[in-house]
């Protein structure tokens, strides 16, 4: 078993703008010359409740609920053996991060495996005391970032049916193991035509159909009310073209819910071989890094 997985400790690891990793906290901590003392905002996803309210009513009736920024302020220290080293890691680390693109921040524990958070610089560095860094070749600084969605992504979870039996008809088994609905996304191959189940309480049996794809073609679709796309991709093609108009039934209504896995029934028609093949995708999204 690797050492890592041996441990009980939180890691947490970055990659910075320009794909450099670095070590923050944890086993490695500090190889790279940084490491975090302090951390505050980086756990929970702030919410908000909106509410309606009137004179002739008590307290006030639900809406929904929203999620805002999440907001991570932490200090960091910077150090080397050297002074030339501390001013290459100084230069280094601040040249990886940016208001403008973000910071990757991946969070590890030996029970819940890899949660990840994207950040951008917010407002300048301030450094904490005011030794001169040449002295002892080392310098902290109080950070802030921001994270413009909230919800940290965990490693995604696929799971293919195969058409092996040449029947047709197969159930694919979606994962969500975290406490954030979660939109399927599909990748299926050519020859044939695609059915999909979408199970509703009023309608189970309910089935999104695709357009037949021929052979060496390859449809992806992703469900998610914000970003629905279906297109397929071949060698003519490599950049897709759009076919979500030509689905039958035109959307998904169901998400994975959190905590939970869910069978979608899948059935290929029309030019569907025993080499047909689909896959569903999910990226589980938690309110927390752990």
């Amino acid at each position: 078993m690797n050492p890592l997985l041996r441990r009980e400790a939180t890691k947490i690891v970055g990659w910075d703008i320009h794909g450099r990793c670095w070590h923050l906290h944890g086993t490695g901590a500090g190889r790279e010359g940084a490491r975090i003392l302090d951390q505050t905002g980086h756990m929970f996803a702030p919410t908000a409740l909106l509410v309606s309210e009137g004179a002739r009513q008590d307290g006030a009736t639900f809406l929904r609920s929203v999620r805002s920024k999440k907001e991570w302020d932490f200090n960091i220290l910077l150090q080397a053996d050297t002074v030339r080293g501390f001013h290459a890691v100084h230069d280094a680390w601040f040249r990886g991060w940016s208001t403008d693109l973000p910071f990757k921040a991946a969070w590890f524990t030996r029970h819940q495996g890899w949660r990840f958070q994207l950040y951008q610089l917010d407002g300048p560095p301030q450094p904490i005391g005011t030794v001169d860094p040449a002295l002892n070749a080392a310098v902290a600084y109080q950070m802030s970032a921001v994270a413009m969605d909230p919800l940290a992504h965990h490693l995604e979870e696929s799971t293919t049916w195969v058409n092996v039996d040449a029947f047709g008809e197969g159930v694919l088994m979606a994962r969500n193991a975290a406490d954030q609905p979660a939109w399927p996304r599909y990748t299926m191959n050519g020859p044939g035509r695609w059915r999909i189940g979408d199970p509703l309480e009023e309608d189970p049996l309910r089935m999104v159909e695709t357009p037949v794809i021929e052979e060496g073609e390859t449809l992806r679709i992703d469900s998610h009310p914000r970003h629905r796309t279906a297109r397929v991709y071949s060698g003519a093609v490599p950049s897709g073209r759009n076919v979500w108009g030509q689905l039958a039934g035109r959307r998904w209504f169901r998400s994975v819910d959190p905590w939970s896995s869910l069978p979608i029934s899948v059935a290929v028609t029309e030019g569907g071989t025993t080499e047909s093949e689909i896959t569903v995708t999910v990226t589980p999204r938690s309110s927390r890094p752990f």
